[in-house]
């Protein structure tokens, strides 16, 4: 005949169970909240005078300067560093 389990301190299981779950939850939340977030773009006009530093230096928030000026070039898809003036460029908004 099977040996049956008999729980000897209810309250201490019921306690380890709401624990166990506030952390499930608490743990599911925070990696929704600070999950990826896809960047925002912005297509802006070329005016006289403008350069891609300057550009930016106006647009980025934080982070190195050259790596902006690079991944505004692959985005949209320019070999070299030449803008000209009415060119539409997107621009990354962080």
């Amino acid at each position: 005949m099977k040996k049956r389990y008999v729980l000897k301190n209810k309250k201490r299981f019921f306690t380890f169970i709401a624990v166990v779950l506030i952390g499930f939850c608490t743990i599911i939340n925070a990696t929704r909240s600070y999950g990826y977030k896809e960047p925002e773009y912005k297509t802006i006009l070329v005016r006289r005078g403008d350069t891609l530093w300057g550009i930016a230096e106006r647009y980025n928030k934080r982070g190195d300067i050259r790596k902006y000026i690079y991944d505004v070039m692959v985005l949209n898809n320019l070999e070299n560093c030449d803008i000209f003036e009415g060119m539409e460029l997107k621009v990354i908004i962080e």
